[in-house]
This record gives structure tokens, sequence and C-alpha cells, in this order.
């Protein structure tokens, strides 16, 4: 199957170039069960996309130069997708998977910064990654005119955040990770709650899940209000 612009992308980003798996080998620390994944689970590597200054119409900045989207042919569709999320801690761009397995594929986007300002290494945030759909309805848009502004629309479309405030992508994947956070930790207290013998202690648990529900409410409200 052809994916020579599966993404539909400006002729001038396409790169095309199959990248052997032995140079992930040679390049970074690749440890056996690692290197298992890139031998038993994946069958190519193809760099498809660069997205920069000197292919798009776009500026970059000290922190962005450019982004790279790779397809990764999978022998089987439950590949782990810690392999990827490898892959992108070790290179020095801002990347985005295309897997493609059969005629189906889906996007996968690691949510990543420098971890300081030397710009060695990156700190992965969030793993975003979109539903599996058949190859022929993929659809990503470059929307923006700086490479943060792409990298940022990326994530919202992958991820299905959605329309968001330029400039808030951080806020809101932390956000979005501390509601996640607490509302694990309130369906914790509700079941211990549920579960509480004593009368007194439970009506204890009970104020604290009704303090638990504002402040995620609250916090859900920060979020809205990050929307566009």
């Amino acid at each position: 199957m052809s994916v020579d612009n599966i993404l539909n992308f400006p002729t001038t980003t396409i790169v095309d170039s199959v990248v052997p798996k032995t140079k992930f080998y040679r390049f970074m620390e690749v440890n056996p069960r690692m290197k298992s994944h890139f031998v038993n689970d994946v069958e190519s590597i193809r760099w498809l996309y660069k997205l920069s200054p000197d292919t798009l119409n776009v500026t970059a900045s000290d922190d962005m130069k450019e982004i790279e989207v790779f397809v990764a042919t999978l022998k089987e569709a439950d590949c782990p997708t810690d392999l990827f999320t490898f892959i992108d801690t070790h290179m020095p761009r801002h990347l985005v998977f295309i897997l493609l397995h059969d005629n189906n594929c889906m996007l996968l986007i690691n949510y990543k910064q420098w971890r300081d300002d030397t710009h060695t290494a990156f700190k992965i945030t969030q793993m975003f990654a979109s539903p599996w759909v058949p190859t022929s309805s993929l659809q990503l848009q470059i929307d923006g005119q700086s490479l943060p502004r792409i990298y940022d629309n990326f994530v919202a479309q992958i991820s299905g955040i959605g329309e968001h405030k330029a400039g808030s992508m951080e806020e809101i994947v932390a956000l979005r990770q501390q509601i996640a956070k607490q509302e694990a930790e309130h369906q914790k207290l509700e079941k211990r709650m549920r579960r509480e013998p004593q009368v007194d202690v439970q009506m204890e648990m009970h104020k604290q899940v009704r303090q638990m529900r504002k402040q995620l409410a609250e916090l859900k409200e920060q979020l809205k209000e990050m929307s566009v």
C-alpha cells in the first residue's frame, strides 16, 4: 500500500526515506527487550515528512527546530507503544508516528519538552494516540504559523483535546494529568468509604469525598476556560 503522502501534506515536506532499524541499535542504548520489539514487532520505519522553515512557510523556535513524521509498519497491531516512547526520548527532534498495520493506521505523539536549556535530553510528559482507522481515512492538519503552534495542534488533534488557546497546551496536558490523578484518588476514597463499618469514620470520609468533588469541578472549569 502506498503511503507516499498519506496525510496530504505539502510535497515540499516529503522525505520518504527508509530508516534501517539497525540505525536505532547503533545510535541508541537499546536494551535486549527494546531490541526484541524492533526485530519482532516492527516491519520497517520510514521518515516520511520533515516540517521546518526549509520545507514550509513557518517559523522555528529555540526549543523546536523541526517536526518529523515517521511511518512504522507493524507486524502485529498490538505492538507495545513504549517502543516509540523510547525512540522519541532519544531523538533530538519533535516527532509524530503513523503506525500502520494491514489497511489500518493510527497516530501517536509523545508530548515532550527539553529537560533543560542545554537541549540534550527530552522529558516525555504524556503519550497520546488516536483510534485505529482505515488508512484512507487518516487525517492530521497542519495548523499554525510556527512549529510550536503546529506541534501543539498535532497534540490537540491526536489526543482529542481539540481547539485550545495558543500557548496553553503545556498547562492543558498538566491539568489533564492532575484531573486524572484526582479522579483515581476520588474513586479509591469512595470505595473505602462504602466498605468502612464505623459510621463516624464514614462521615469523615464523606466530607473528604465532597471536598474532592469540589476540587475536581474547579479543575475541570479551569480546563474548560483554556478551550477556544
